[in-house]
């Protein structure tokens, strides 16, 4: 089974969540149906064949629905998804993690440099702003004198924030000339920071944000972009004041970087700043605190992830409150040329369009002449809003060496630290590589640590902390590692393996020497690396047969929904099901989404609950007289007889039993994890998308939609081969590296034509040339590809044999055995990946006659 759909139709305005029962029949599928409440959805008795992977379920009209009691708390970060499933499922994950050395990085290809950084997929944790506030913005049926009465209250006490009624959006055509410097803008500067000046163009684009245009800024890494939004946030009330006019509201700031925000947060809160963060990390009671303070007025900067605006809560709360600017971090995502595009940063856009903001200000460290356009158009930006700084800096050596083998590197690596001492960073590409090579330098008398994702919160924290508070470390890492570090004394950053693409390449040595003296980037060349590099290109694109089955099925199981319904969906079991992994399932729902606009990601929300009891626990439950508590208890003895002392609950499968809305289960369980009673992990994440109209019907229309939505992911892998070939092209090119990266910015006016004079090029005049496998391919030996077909049993996906036999793992493969040690699983990755799948084509295709 790999996920349901369910549907409802919903011809409310302001349907924030819903209870929502299902019907199927499946061995792997559980039974959702309704239970006892005050909800009354009739079936129309149209449901689609219980043996597809959809089902369909529609409920016309609101009846005698009452939205307060529907309130759902819905939790959702799928950071944790690894920690969610069942035990048998954690045991499967765990044989996919050993399929190939190169699948526990799986998770981070598609998301570039923020790609480890995990823990930025955010959702609500917990109910959006307490039961009485999402019962007034849902507008319930029974309008008792209470509701009545809290309505009246959130209106009078929001309505210093409430949304300006001359606000209209971003204005794309906006020709103001605004002011270029801000006595306000040094006034705070020197009252909340204590600085005297601003970086270079900082001041320009505060000006203009405090005057009422927009803006996008790209500043080099550390060159000030956070002040640049929280300055203006500051400002707003009182030059309102100082202007006549209304003051009030809240400024947004939407980031994928939840280290980042955090530390963020806590410096503006020390400032005695009214800052907060809603995300993942946040208890129930720090949430509940974040929308009283912003329901009073008083919150000046709220700072949230892209996935955050999936929530329906969140976005109609948003809807009654006065956005005065929304700034978005990382703003290159937008781009579909850029090395690290997001599809949720379009509905970032989007979500600055619906809500009207008065001014809209993006970030980012790197970005092509070809991303800055796509940013301005994105946002609806004009160009004169665009404040750009060379990335350019003459304090950083940019160094290159080439090697014949992977194994040659090392010895290197020593000798490079022991002869330049000091803060040093080495990126690798694998989790497994920080911890040999982090290794191997200790061996060798260098102090060293590693860190990656992987790691635990607090050993990732200790790695941190010491390399921040000593000059003498060297810290081996993935690339999660440097995003959002504030430390000026990084002397050296080397490339261990060569980087995904030029961006990242800039973005990565832009964290050595901000204190302005002299440091060194190495990038270490080597042919083999291109294989890895290789895998990781393709590794997100699935077979077009697979994608073509699971659109399929997603339309026919669903072609009686209309345009209101609910479907859900798990990315997880789709996975397996089609084989597709759960980023590029992301990408394909995102297309649906924002290319053909057939539906619109809501909030998502979690099947089951593990956790761990606390010591206390038995004895202080046993005493609870709750029968909620009461039949969570019978549920954990029946399933007690799994190892150790993980225990689950399966909330949808209790509320189906016992009649009892899922949020009640919920939020007993929150309550438990809030006293410290248990250690919860809630899992099982289930996405939910609303349908704007209904799926198509015809084939003709079908088949266009797969052709349209197979091409761009094939876009996707070839543009990501291009993106990892500038780089190899930029060091082995016969010019200075600095003028050859700058260019690629389009701002060679900042190294000048003669070059930097002390880049690899620049000091020996001579191109480096890379070893022989990234232009050299063995040509396909038909006895090794004879021993494939022999040992895999696949002739429906030729795709699926040639990445066996370039050792790219995928779900098919890791169930079907083909991978990790067996002797096929990367035996022909000499070859050419393309010419691998043209000859298995052939070996698939039907006889003729």
């Amino acid at each position: 089974m790999a996920y349901r759909a369910l549907a409802y139709r919903s011809r409310a305005v302001h349907f924030l969540s819903l209870n929502i029962r299902g019907v199927g029949l499946m061995a792997s599928f559980r039974r959702v149906t309704s239970h006892p409440s005050p909800l009354s959805f009739q079936f129309n008795g149209q449901n689609a064949p219980l043996g597809s992977l959809f089902s369909t379920m529609t409920s016309h009209g609101r009846g005698n629905l009452n939205m307060g009691e529907a309130e759902e708390s819905y939790g959702f970060d799928p950071a944790n998804e690894a920690q969610f499933v069942e035990e048998a499922q954690f045991v499967e994950e765990a044989q996919f993690a050993e399929e190939s050395q190169f699948a526990d990085e799986a998770q981070f290809v598609e998301e570039a440099q923020f790609a480890e950084e995990a823990q930025f997929a955010d959702e609500a944790q917990f109910s959006e702003f307490g039961r009485d506030e999402r019962q007034e913005l849902a507008e319930p049926a029974t309008h008792s004198k209470k509701s009545k009465k809290r309505k009246k209250k959130w209106k009078k006490s929001n309505s210093s924030s409430s949304r300006s009624s001359s606000s209209r959006g971003i204005d794309p055509n906006d020709t103001t000339v605004y002011p270029t410097t801000s006595e306000l803008a040094h006034k705070i500067l020197r009252k909340t920071w204590g600085f005297d000046e601003f970086r270079p163009r900082q001041e320009e684009a505060i000006s203009r944000l405090i005057h009422g245009g927009s803006a996008v800024t790209v500043f080099p890494t550390g060159g000030g972009k956070s002040l640049v939004f929280q300055i203006p946030a500051l400002a707003f009330d009182e030059y309102d004041e100082s202007m006549g006019q209304k003051k009030g509201g809240v400024s947004i700031v939407v980031s994928p970087l939840l280290a980042l925000v955090k530390d963020q947060v806590e410096a503006l809160q020390k400032r005695d700043v009214k800052a907060a963060a809603i995300d993942s990390t946040q208890t129930r009671e720090s949430v509940l605190n974040t929308y009283d303070l912003l329901r009073k007025g008083e919150l000046k900067l709220l700072y949230c992830a892209p996935e955050r605006l999936n929530n329906e809560g969140f976005v109609e709360t948003m809807r009654h409150t006065r956005i005065r600017l929304i700034a978005v971090d990382e703003a290159h995502c937008i781009s579909e040329w850029g090395q690290a595009f997001r599809p949720d940063y379009l509905k970032v856009a989007r979500f600055v369009k619906e809500m009207k903001a008065e001014r809209v200000l993006c970030l980012t460290a790197t970005a092509t002449p070809k991303v800055c356009e796509d940013i301005l158009k994105g946002f609806g930006v004009p160009e004169s809003g665009l404040f750009k700084t060379p990335s350019y800096r003459e304090n950083l050596q940019l160094l290159a060496e080439p090697f014949d083998t992977i194994q040659d590197k090392l010895p290197k690596l020593v000798d490079f630290l022991n002869s330049n001492p000091g803060s040093s960073i080495v990126y690798v590409t694998t989790q497994k590589q920080t911890e040999t090579v982090a290794q191997a330098l200790s061996a060798a008398g260098v102090m060293a640590m590693h860190y990656h994702a992987g790691m635990d919160k607090d050993e990732r924290g200790l790695a941190q902390d010491q390399f921040m508070s000593r000059n003498d470390l060297t810290i081996v890492a993935t690339i999660a590692f440097g995003m959002g570090i504030d430390k000026p004394d990084i002397r050296n950053i080397i490339h261990y393996d060569f980087p995904r693409s030029l961006e990242g390449y800039s973005q990565e040595i832009g964290r050595a020497g901000r204190d302005g003296l002299p440091s060194k980037c190495m990038l270490y060349l080597c042919g083999e690396d291109w294989s890895q590099r290789e895998v990781f290109c393709r590794l997100g694109l699935p077979s077009k047969k697979n994608v073509d089955d699971l659109l399929r099925s997603l339309f026919s199981s669903n072609e009686e929904a209309q345009a209101g319904d609910v479907i859900e969906a798990s990315l997880y079991e789709q996975s397996k099901t089609h084989d597709i992994k759960e980023n590029t399932l992301n990408l394909l729902y995102s297309q649906l989404e924002l290319r053909f606009e057939l539906l619109r990601a809501i909030t998502p929300k979690y099947s089951k609950y593990r956790f761990v009891p606390s010591d206390a626990f038995a004895s202080l439950i046993g005493t609870d007289e709750d029968p909620i508590a009461g039949i969570i208890l019978e549920d954990m003895k029946k399933r007690s007889k799994s190892r150790g002392k993980i225990r689950s609950v399966d909330v949808d499968q209790l509320s189906q039993d016992h009649g009892i809305k899922r949020e009640e289960i919920v939020l007993r369980i929150q309550s438990w994890s809030d006293q410290g009673l248990i250690e919860s992990k809630p899992g099982g994440v289930v996405q939910r998308y609303r349908l704007r109209k209904p799926f198509p019907k015809d084939e003709a229309d079908i088949q266009a939609l797969i052709d349209k939505a197979y091409e761009q992911m094939e876009h996707r892998e070839i543009d990501d081969l291009k993106r990892s070939k500038k780089v190899i092209k930029l060091i082995t090119s016969p010019e200075c590296i600095a003028l050859g990266l700058a260019k690629h910015f389009g701002d060679e006016g900042s190294v000048g034509e003669k070059g930097c004079g002390k880049c690899q090029f620049c000091i020996t005049g001579e191109p480096l040339v890379m070893s022989d496998p990234t232009t050299k391919r063995t040509p396909v030996d038909h006895n090794r590809l004879l021993a494939i077909l022999n040992a895999c049993s696949v002739r429906d996906d030729p795709r699926l044999l040639a990445k066996v036999a370039f050792g790219i793992s995928s779900p098919r493969i890791m169930k079907g055995k083909y991978g990790g040690r067996n002797p096929i699983f990367g035996s022909m990755a000499d070859c050419d990946f393309d010419e691998l799948v043209e000859e298995f084509t052939k070996c698939c295709a039907p006889a003729e006659g």
